[in-house]
């Protein structure tokens, strides 16, 4: 048993069911959802959504390749760079996102993995990104989306009026 928990305490990716409950109740900044928006098909940039659970507040950044550890870069670059408060981090299953756990031993969070076809359980985060949706229609390409157009979207959608 004490096996057990050492490695739960010392992983840093772990999957959606052993979250801990508190999470859930949103009553904690820095506890993150990140996916992926994606844009014309057989086009290789797209959009990395990072939403707060708590405050719903949400970051932009566009990526121009799929490779794993280029995403693993760019959203740690980013989340250091914006100083965005990180207690932990749950994302999708997509590929893009298998080296994440590097940000996250970075950090000192903990990751966890979803599971495969249960969007619900990031439920903050498709909600922003049918927000996102708004500004950038389904099929658009991605490719001449700048940053700064990304960033006046993310100010626009913190800056509503939500619940």
């Amino acid at each position: 048993m004490k096996h057990t928990k050492w490695n739960f305490e010392n992983k840093t990716v772990l999957p959606i069911s052993l979250r801990p409950k508190y999470i859930n109740k949103r009553d904690e900044l820095g506890h993150l959802e990140i996916d992926s928006i994606l844009g014309r098909r057989n086009e290789y940039s797209y959009i990395i959504s990072i939403v707060d659970r708590c405050s719903r507040r949400v970051w932009l950044i566009k990526a121009e390749y799929k490779n794993e550890y280029y995403i693993n870069k760019l959203i740690y670059e980013y989340i250091i760079k914006k100083d965005i408060k990180v207690k932990s981090i749950t994302v999708d299953n997509g590929l893009e996102f298998n080296a994440l756990g590097i940000a996250a031993k970075k950090l000192g969070v903990k990751l966890y993995k979803c599971d495969p076809y249960c969007s619900f359980q990031r439920g903050t985060n498709e909600r922003i990104n049918v927000l996102v949706r708004r500004w950038i229609p389904k099929g658009t390409s991605m490719k001449y989306v700048p940053q700064i157009y990304l960033d006046d979207i993310y100010f626009e959608i913190n800056s509503m009026l939500r619940n």
